[in-house]
C-alpha cells in the first residue's frame, strides 16, 4: 500500500495518452480481471457503468506491466490479467472525502454486478484498491516475488512517504489473489477466534444502518462483507465501512 504516486501514474499514463487532472481530483484502482478477452471486457463494461452511474468519469485505463515467470505454478496457473482504471472526480463532489465515498459506492456495485451476472471466470475479478489517495499493488506470491512481479516498484519516478507491505501465510482460508494482504485500510494477522459471531451480529443488524454521509445510498453498500471473505478482509471491510461512515481510523479500530 502507497500513498498515491501522482509523478510516477503522470508519467505512466502520458504515455498512453491520458493526461491527469491535479492530484485529489483523479482516483486509480488496481483491477483483477478474467484472463478470458470477452470475459474481461464484461467486468470493465459493469465497473465503468457504476463509475458512470455515480456521476463519475471514466478517464481510461491502464494495463499493468508484470513478469509472470517470476511466480511458482499455482500461482500462474489462476493469474488474472491486471489492469488499473482512471477516473475523474466529478466537481459537483464537495471534497476528496466525499469523492472516497462515492468510490466506495462504485466498486461494491462493480462487484455485486460481475457476481451476479454469473461468469464462469466471474471470479477473478477483484478491485484490490479504488482510491485518490492510495494504491495498493498485491499477489499471491512471497515477499521476494513482489518487486519482480510489478516493475512498477522499480521505477524511480514512484514515490511514498509510507509503503505498507504485509506477508502471511493463509491457514483458515485457501490462498487466493483476492485474499492476499494489504487490504485497502489494515494488515493483520488473522486468527479471529470469534469471527462466526462477529459476521452473525453484522448481518443481524445490516438492516438498520444509517449514515448521513451515505443517507438513502447506504444499501448499495450491503453486504460489507462479501461471502467467501477471510477474517482479515471481513475486519478491513468494517473498518472501511466505519472509517467512511464518518468515524476516525483511531475510533474505527477501537
Amino acid at each position: 500500500m502507497l500513498q498515491m504516486p501522482d509523478r510516477f501514474l503522470r508519467a505512466a499514463c502520458k504515455h498512453d495518452g491520458l493526461d491527469l487532472p491535479g492530484p485529489g481530483h483523479y482516483a486509480v484502482g488496481l483491477v483483477f480481471l478474467p484472463p478470458d478477452v470477452q470475459q474481461q471486457e464484461s467486468c470493465k463494461q459493469k465497473l465503468e457503468t457504476m463509475v458512470r452511474l455515480e456521476g463519475q468519469t471514466v478517464l481510461g485505463w491502464r494495463k499493468v506491466p508484470v513478469k509472470s515467470e517470476v511466480l511458482g505454478p499455482l500461482s500462474r496457473h489462476v493469474e488474472p490479467e491486471i489492469h488499473q482504471i482512471v477516473i475523474g472526480r466529478a466537481k459537483a463532489l464537495k471534497d476528496q472525502d466525499h469523492f472516497e465515498r462515492v468510490l466506495f459506492l462504485i466498486r461494491r456495485q462493480a462487484e455485486k454486478a460481475v457476481a451476479q451476472a454469473g461468469l464462469a471466470q466471474g471470479g477473478y475479478f477483484h478491485i484490490p484498491s479504488l482510491s485518490s489517495r492510495t494504491l495498493i499493488y498485491k499477489g499471491m506470491f512471497v515477499a521476494h516475488q513482489l518487486k519482480g512481479y510489478f516493475s512498477d516498484l522499480s521505477e524511480p519516478e514512484l514515490e511514498s512517504a509510507l509503503a505498507m507491505v504485509h506477508q502471511r501465510y493463509s491457514t483458515n482460508t485457501f490462498p487466493a489473489w483476492a485474499l492476499a494482504h494489504p487490504f485497502r485500510f489494515i494488515a493483520h494477522n488473522g486468527e479471529i477466534n470469534s469471527l462466526r459471531g462477529n459476521l452473525n451480529w453484522l448481518k443481524s443488524r445490516e438492516a438498520l444502518f444509517g449514515s448521513p454521509k451515505f443517507g438513502k445510498h447506504i444499501g448499495k453498500l450491503l453486504p460489507i462483507v462479501r461471502p467467501g471473505s477471510s477474517d482479515s478482509a471481513a475486519l478491513d471491510s468494517v473498518v472501511e465501512l466505519l472509517y467512511h461512515g464518518g468515524r476516525s481510523l483511531p475510533h474505527c479500530i477501537m
